[in-house]
């Protein structure tokens, strides 16, 4: 059986019969009592939370979301409970939840209070790598009991991920720039699983060892990428196109390879959703590789 770590902090009042019921219940989510309890009635403050719930086929049980919640285009459907950020702790409350789901979004002081009410509440933070993404993904699988599914789609996403380094390993490596802010300008660094992306593809990351992603045009254009990457959509994802096309010095603007993509499936992906947006970042690096044998 799991151990089961109960942190009491000075002051906090919770009343016994609170605590001790959002103890079975986390007891139940990690098989101590019950090892076929799984939670009926899940409420997810994120919608990769949400996406990765449908993905294992869970949303049955999924009872209310995000107003950011919009894939698959079904999950708007859910009762909304306010933002990632800002949720409606009182709705929560009313609907009766057996396990809230966040984000490392959420803010502390709303979630303990649903813990201190003994709601379960499980946290997720952003992960740092594709590997981290597969786990946190199994983890979820693990608290809902769909473990064997979780499984498969892990195993399948790797294998693709294996295939793809493979034929980009020994091709010469692109310099690359992915931006994911505008003002200020923003970018990755290896800190980060947007930066499996660029090692997958067999790119270079031109900010790799910054030691933040706040970053500079003067020191994109002193490293000269070949890749330009931007995952701003709509309007202002093409003026910041039109922005870096001034630059007639840098090797992206003269290849004409500065492109934009869709930040929801870059930036918040499942395993599934990682491998899709890899595919397409391939593409745009090493054009036609991925059908070649």
């Amino acid at each position: 059986m799991k151990k089961v770590l109960v942190v009491y902090r000075r002051g906090a009042c919770v009343p016994a019969l609170f605590f001790l019921v959002g103890l079975l219940s986390v007891l139940m989510l990690n098989g101590g009592v019950g090892a076929q309890s799984y939670p009926k009635r899940i409420v997810s403050l994120a919608p990769t939370i949400t996406e990765k719930i449908y993905l294992l086929g869970a949303e049955d049980r999924l009872i209310a979301d995000t107003i950011y919640c919009v894939v698959p285009p079904e999950a708007k459907q859910k009762e909304k409970i306010g933002t990632v950020i800002q949720a409606n702790i009182e709705k929560i409350i009313s609907l009766k939840p057996d396990l809230v789901l966040v984000s490392s979004l959420s803010r502390p002081r709303q979630l303990r209070k649903l813990e201190n009410l003994g709601i379960p509440v499980v946290r997720f933070n952003y992960p740092k790598s594709f590997s981290e993404i597969c786990q946190q993904f199994l983890r979820l699988a693990e608290i809902i009991g769909e473990r064997n599914k979780a499984e498969r789609i892990i195993y399948n996403t790797k294998r693709q991920v294996g295939e793809i380094s493979e034929k980009t390993k020994r091709l010469p490596k692109k310099k690359m720039f992915i931006q994911l802010g505008i003002k200020p300008l923003f970018t990755v660094t290896k800190d980060s699983f947007l930066n499996d992306y660029i090692e997958f593809c067999g790119g270079a990351n031109i900010a790799l060892d910054e030691k933040s992603g706040v970053y500079s045009r003067e020191k994109v254009l002193a490293w000269n990428p070949d890749v330009i990457i931007i995952t701003t959509m709509g309007m202002a994802g093409e003026k910041e196109r039109e922005a870096w096309m001034k630059y007639r010095s840098i090797a992206a603007v003269r290849n004409n390879s500065i492109h934009i993509v869709d930040p929801d499936k870059v930036c918040s992906p499942t395993p599934v959703t990682f491998v899709e947006a890899l595919k397409e970042i391939v593409e745009i690096v090493h054009p036609g590789i991925l059908s070649t044998k």
